[in-house]
C-alpha cells in the first residue's frame, strides 16, 4: 500500500483560518455594536453602513420575488397593485412615478425584486429580533454600487430620481434595474444596486428604509459579493429576549419604528405580556 505524500514547508493553519471567518455569535447590544464598529472600520468610515434582519437559516439573501418563485408574475403583481392600490391608500404616487410604486408596493408586503434595508444599526437589529433565530446583515452600499456598475471610483450617487424611468433611458444602473421590474426583465445589469427610496409612507421614513435592487442575475447577495462589502451577525437565541429590552430601553420599539396605530398595539401588547 502507498503511503500518503508528505507536503513540506510550513502548512496553513486551517483551524485559525476558520475561526477568522467565523460568523460572530452577539449575546447583547453593546456586543452588537463593539462587532458592527469593528468590522465597519475597515471600511471607509465616511461611507454609509445598511443593515437587514433576519431568521438564521439556510435562506441565501434573495427578494421575496424569487424566493416564492413568483419571478413569472412580476410585471402582473405591480401593475395590478398599482391599478388597485389607489382604493386602499390614502395617498399614493402619481401613475408615471413608477420607481414610487415599486417601493410601496414592497413596502406594502407584495413579493418584489427589492430588498428591505436600514441605514440604523439598531432598526436592523430591532427586525432580526422578531424572529426565534436571528441574523443581521451589514452592507457596504457604495461598494456594491462600484462593483456593479464597473467604475473604480466610489461615488456612484444613492439618490436618484426620474419622473418616468420606464421611457427615459438613461445609462444609471438604478434605473435599468427598476425598468426590469416593469418590463418583464429585459432590461438591467447584471447585479442588485443599493438605492435611497422616495419616503412614500411614513414607516419608510421612520424605519430609514433603503433597498437593494436586484438585476439579471437572481442569486442571493450574499452569494454574489465578498465580506469586503457584507458582514454576517448572529444573534445567540437565549439572549433574545434580554435584547429586546435593552433596545426598549434604547428607545427602539414597535411604535416607534411603525409609527401608526398598529405599532401602539403591538408595542403595548408586548409590554403588557412581560
Amino acid at each position: 500500500m502507498s503511503q500518503p505524500r508528505r507536503r513540506h514547508g510550513p502548512q496553513p493553519d486551517r483551524r485559525r483560518a476558520r475561526k477568522m471567518n467565523a460568523t460572530p455569535v452577539i449575546k447583547g447590544i453593546e456586543e452588537f455594536i463593539a462587532a458592527v464598529l469593528k468590522d465597519s472600520s475597515a471600511w471607509d468610515p465616511n461611507q454609509p453602513k445598511w443593515f437587514r434582519g433576519e431568521p438564521k437559516s439556510n435562506t441565501t439573501l434573495v427578494p421575496t420575488l424569487y424566493r416564492e418563485g413568483l419571478a413569472p408574475h412580476e410585471n402582473a403583481l405591480l401593475q395590478t397593485f398599482r391599478a388597485r392600490g389607489s382604493g386602499y391608500h390614502d395617498v399614493v404616487p402619481s401613475r408615471e412615478h413608477t420607481d414610487q410604486w415599486l417601493f410601496l408596493a414592497r413596502h406594502a408586503g407584495l413579493p418584489t425584486r427589492l430588498l428591505d434595508w436600514s441605514e440604523a444599526a439598531l432598526i436592523g437589529l430591532f427586525f432580526a429580533l422578531k424572529e426565534d433565530s436571528p441574523v443581521i446583515w451589514m452592507l457596504n452600499p457604495l461598494e456594491l454600487n462600484a462593483l456593479s456598475y464597473g467604475r473604480l471610483d466610489r461615488e456612484f450617487p444613492l439618490v436618484w430620481h426620474d419622473p418616468d424611468p420606464i421611457k427615459h433611458r438613461l445609462r444609471n444602473p438604478a434605473f435599468e434595474n427598476l425598468r426590469g421590474a416593469w418590463e418583464n426583465d429585459k432590461p438591467g445589469v447584471p447585479l442588485p444596486i443599493t438605492i435611497h427610496p422616495t419616503y412614500v409612507h411614513p414607516r419608510l421614513r421612520s424605519q430609514r428604509s433603503c433597498f437593494t435592487i436586484h438585476g439579471k442575475r437572481k442569486s442571493g447577495l450574499d452569494t454574489l459579493v465578498s465580506r469586503s462589502i457584507l458582514r454576517r451577525y448572529v444573534v445567540d437565541p437565549a439572549s433574545r429576549q434580554s435584547m429586546i429590552n435593552e433596545l426598549a430601553l434604547l428607545g427602539i420599539t414597535d411604535s416607534v419604528v411603525f409609527p401608526d396605530l398598529d405599532g401602539l398595539a403591538a408595542e403595548l401588547k408586548e409590554r403588557f405580556l412581560k
